[in-house]
């Protein structure tokens, strides 16, 4: 499939069983697109548009996101390894997560308000200067993630696990967690729990 995109943009189509690897998607626009079992390794989205798109069971891997721009997009049973997205154009970004694989990924300076990420693996990923104000993290294991000046006003922590939040540097303010992850939000006192 070397000629899959050869059009300057696609609305209401859907792509199934595609690897897309080391490929140049630059300046193609994608508009309520659903991509199903697609692979895209190491793709050049700089310039892209996608609007409405749904990625099912779909591999994103150490793709450039230069000056794209991502609005309302959906990611189910998805995985995500060394993306970069802070080079986005933050317009309208909105991004949700089920039952994905997020490593190695960074989210820094994103808003990403009110994002839903339910039943993920975030291993590894940064959030510094990340507006995630009522972002719900249901069920997430967030193993090795970094937060740093991250607003997390009203987020939803109940549910998620291996989580490292210093509320000292991160706005935690009517955040909701559970014992006994909670537990670690104290880690950064120095003091001792029995």
């Amino acid at each position: 499939m070397d000629n899959e995109f050869t059009e300057r943009e696609y609305s209401e189509r859907s792509f199934k069983d595609i690897n897309i690897s080391e490929r140049c998607l630059k300046n193609i626009d994608f508009y309520n697109c659903k991509f199903t079992n697609c692979v895209f390794s190491e793709c050049d989205f700089n310039g892209s548009e996608s609007s409405e798109c749904i990625f099912d069971h779909c591999s994103i891997s150490l793709s450039k996101f230069l000056n794209c721009s991502i609005r309302s997009a959906k990611f189910k049973d998805c995985k995500l390894v060394g993306v970069d997205l802070t080079r986005c154009t933050v317009n309208f970004f909105d991004l949700d997560f089920k039952k994905c694989l997020i490593d190695t990924c960074n989210f820094s300076t994103l808003p990403m308000k009110g994002t839903a990420l339910e039943d993920c693996v975030i291993r590894e990923c940064i959030f510094g200067e990340t507006d995630l104000t009522r972002a719900t993290f249901s069920g997430c294991d967030l193993e090795g993630s970094m937060f740093h000046n991250t607003k997390l006003n009203n987020a939803d922590f109940t549910s998620a696990r291996n989580y490292t939040i210093d509320p000292v540097v991160n706005k935690v303010k009517g955040a909701q967690f559970s014992l006994p992850e909670a537990v670690s939000l104290l880690r950064g006192f120095d003091i001792k729990i029995d």
